[in-house]
């Protein structure tokens, strides 16, 4: 016999015929012949009996070669019409190459009845075939397999079986060059997002056909480009008019070719496109609307931007998406026909992957999507961030974890501030699993007190702290569109005076709110508003009622509530330090501190992300149990107290997680004590009963009483006549000489009220014992006979001295800090 390949077809069937004899001539295996070889184990039971040969000697060819086929296990390959073409031969349980005898070319290994109604379903791995036949246990299917594992034999093995019978060739995403290998070809190529196998173990073979994420492809229609050049292609070539776009390491080219040369080495004329920029995937949203394209290139310096464009963007002026890609740092030609045909090629270059598009960053399902990848993918789909503006995240790491953990972080464990800060940036990613809407806390003091110093700390866990923390020197608007970028994350505010302060608390609340102005479209039709959810910190020398006021706005609870102010001083007498700890001077410990932050960053927040997304059901588990022994401990805090202090009970369990992740360094319970020091730090000034809105209404009428006093008011004396009446400018009321109390007229006291609701200032006065009734429950005073002799007495609201020495009363907190006194109808006030 002979086993030297031929192209010949006469040879080959006079092989064929002695071959099959030679074959038949050994005994069929068994399984106890198999020694439990795990591949030709499953075979045996799929193929028909005796289809596996015990093969007991060696082979010899023609030209007295000897095939060391001796204690194999021979496996029949055959060609389209049933003959046998070849053999292939297996030793049980090595990790020896199998011996290939097939002088065709195109032998194949059949699974399954190869009738020529069947579909036929080719693969290069004998593993793969075993597992899709037996996942798909059909009679119209068969199984084909080539021995040889070259993308040449496989095209071969695909031609050989096409011309009779509908070939299909499964392939993923990923197997670049595998359909310009099988270009021309009778068969069709199966693309899909995954390998078949693994997709075949959840869905059917037709639902797979069926799934939006796959491709069929016609093989016959493609077309097959030679490489012209030594340097390899980056992309496969795109055919466009009377040329073809072919990508390089040095730019996209538009390349027209010598029609004279068949081998397409020779070109007409080479336009430059632009730099380097590859068509990763067609992106669309989940209702297969928005569609988009994933771009991906490197600017002159080698970094690499990713930015999913949508397609909309293509039929306006262009030169507003070609501007964005400018300046991330693509190079476009200037010629202008040249520069048209890159709008071309991203729209028409076919790309047959496919990616999920979302419009917002943060959590999508068990993904966390940042702007250039998914953190926690399955691996099942691709899920990519797309915007009209490509983001130049400030994501960025420098150093390893375990640097900025020991270095930075751990030494840092026992100054509250800055551990609170710390845990601050890891908190936003816990408000969707806790269903928290967010808010923020502003650090307040004295300039040099170190304020900016804890916020670039925080800003280290994601990215250098110089550009990760933004400025309030923004607009509204400007600020809008940082939070939604900051969406289920961590965004810190430098300075607050550089805010406008006649805008800063409709801006505040709409931070806390997590929801941006709503706009129109150019047809008239409402545009989607930007939404969020984040937890910012802010600093600045002033609080936001003081600044506000600077620009006669007046502060509500709302924004208090929503912003929660915390002295940046320790009052330990070295500033936002508990202690010297890295220097032995606050100053030069603010020094260092700001070294190793700018030396270490970033790598922190990625650990983050990748400990919560491992396993998100347990992460919100975990967090909800924190979150609930944090707040036992302030089981006597009313309503407006009791929101805040979740806020920092979130604070508090995202630091105790990044712990017990082995992020920050520190020990377990150091983080809730950072917090707990802050949060009682927020109680002192701001009541543990939480109504500050009494305290602000009660300051608000002192306040005025204090800045007009008799200018306003005009005295009033009992059973005394006066030889002259006295002159009050502007009057609001009276003031009763003898007893000290305020008389406001009925008719001024709505615009001395102002910004709070007159109903809401005289419940609050009573509640605290500063109103003076004698009419029942009418809130008008009748104001005795003698103070208006002669004159009909003035309807009047009465407000009590006692309103001008007025104090909220201290009482001790947690861990032996201070707290504020409170009684269950409201505040509880210290009366001269």
């Amino acid at each position: 016999m002979t086993t030297t390949p031929t192209n010949t077809h006469e040879k080959a069937r006079a092989f064929s015929t002695g071959f099959t004899e030679l074959l038949n001539s050994f005994d069929a295996a068994t399984r106890q012949g198999l020694a439990d070889d795990p591949t030709l184990t499953k075979l045996i039971a799929l193929l028909p009996p005796d289809s596996l040969l015990s093969i007991t000697d060696n082979l010899t060819t023609d030209d007295a070669q000897i095939v060391p086929t001796a204690g194999t296990i021979a496996l029949r390959l055959t060609d389209k019409q049933g003959d046998i073409v070849g053999a292939v031969f297996y030793t049980p349980n090595s990790k020896a190459k199998p011996i290939v005898i097939d002088p065709t070319g195109y032998g194949a290994i059949v699974i399954g009845e190869p009738n020529k109604a069947n579909e036929v379903i080719a693969f290069n791995d004998l593993d793969d075939g075993i597992d899709v036949y037996s996942c798909l246990m059909s009679s119209d299917k068969t199984v084909i397999v080539s021995p040889h594992k070259t993308k040449q034999c496989l095209k071969k093995m695909v031609q050989h079986w096409g011309s009779t019978a509908p070939v299909t060739v499964p392939m993923t995403l990923d197997n670049k060059g595998l359909i310009n290998s099988l270009a021309g070809v009778k068969a069709k190529a199966l693309v899909t997002v995954a390998h078949i196998v693994t997709m075949m173990q959840h869905d059917s073979y037709k639902a797979i056909l069926a799934d939006n994420d796959t491709q069929l492809i016609n093989l016959q229609d493609t077309a097959y480009y030679p490489e012209w050049r030594d340097d390899p292609q980056l992309n496969e070539p795109m055919i466009y008019s009377d040329g073809r776009f072919e990508l390089y390491h040095d730019g996209l080219f538009f390349v027209k070719y010598n029609d004279d040369d068949p081998a397409n080495i020779t070109f007409k004329s080479k336009a430059f496109v632009c730099s380097p920029i590859e068509v990763i995937a067609k992106t669309r949203d989940t209702s297969s609307g928005t569609w988009g394209r994933l771009l991906q290139w490197r600017d002159d310096d080698s970094v690499l931007h990713t930015w999913s464009m949508p397609l909309s963007l293509l039929q306006g002026d262009a030169r507003e998406y070609r501007r964005e890609l400018a300046s991330q740092g693509l190079n476009i030609t200037t010629n202008p026909k040249q520069r048209s045909y890159l709008d071309t090629y991203i729209q028409n270059y076919p790309i047959h992957k496919r990616a999920l598009c979302v419009d917002k960053l943060g959590w999508h399902c068990e993904q966390y999507i940042l702007p250039d990848r998914a953190i926690g993918s399955d691996g099942k789909q691709l899920i990519v961030y797309q915007s009209a503006n490509s983001i130049n995240s400030t994501l960025a790491q420098q150093g390893e974890l375990a640097q900025w953990r020991d270095e930075l972080c751990k030494p840092l464990a026992e100054q509250s501030r800055f551990v609170f800060s710390i845990a601050c940036a890891f908190a936003g990613q816990l408000l969707e699993l806790l269903e928290y809407d967010g808010g923020g806390f502003h650090l307040l003091g004295s300039s040099s007190m170190g304020k900016s110093l804890s916020l670039k700390v925080a800003a280290s866990v994601w990215g250098n702290p110089d550009r990760y923390v933004k400025t309030w020197r923004s607009t509204d608007n400007a600020l809008e569109g940082t939070a939604s970028e900051h969406n289920d994350s961590f965004l810190p505010l430098d300075e607050i005076s550089e805010c406008d302060p006649k805008i800063v608390g409709k801006t505040v609340y709409m931070l806390a709110n997590g929801q941006g102005k709503g706009r129109s479209t150019t047809t008239g039709h409402n545009r989607i508003a930007k939404t969020w959810r984040i937890i910012f910190l802010s600093n600045g020398e002033e609080s936001l009622q003081n600044f506000m006021a600077q620009a006669g706005q007046k502060t509500n609870a709302g924004i208090e509530v929503r912003v929660a102010h915390i002295d940046a001083d320790a009052g330990k007498g070295l500033k936002t330090f508990d202690s010297l700890v890295l220097a032995k001077t606050s100053e030069a410990q603010a020094d260092k501190i700001k070294e190793l932050s700018h030396a270490y960053h970033g790598s922190a927040g990625i650990a983050w992300l990748e400990h919560i997304t491992s396993d998100k059901a347990a992460t919100t588990a975990n967090a909800r149990q924190l979150v609930s022994d944090f707040m036992s401990q302030y089981s006597d805090l009313t309503a407006q107290a009791h929101r805040v202090a979740k806020r920092f009970a979130i604070v508090s369990a995202a630091g105790e997680l990044a712990t017990l992740a082995g992020i920050t360094g520190w020990q377990t319970g150091q983080a809730t004590t950072a917090v707990m020091t802050c949060l009682d730090n927020w109680l002192d000034n701001y009541g543990r009963d939480g109504e500050h809105e009494q305290r602000q209404i009660i300051e608000h009428i002192k306040a005025f009483i204090e800045q007009h006093g008799s200018s306003r008011f005009q005295p009033c004396y009992r059973n005394t006549r006066l030889d002259f009446e006295e002159r009050t400018p502007n009057r609001v009321g009276y003031r009763n000489m003898e007893t000290g109390d305020y008389y406001f007229s009925k008719e001024t006291f709505d615009k001395v009220c102002a910004p709070f609701s007159k109903k809401k200032v005289l419940q609050v006065l009573e509640e605290a014992d500063l109103l003076l009734l004698n009419q029942g429950d009418r809130k008008i005073y009748k104001a005795p006979d003698t103070l208006f002799s002669g004159k009909q007495r003035p309807s009047v609201y009465a407000v009590t001295a006692n309103i001008l020495c007025c104090e909220p009363m201290k009482k001790d907190g947690t861990n032996g800090t201070n707290g504020t006194s409170y009684m269950q109808q409201g505040i509880a006030l210290s009366h001269c």
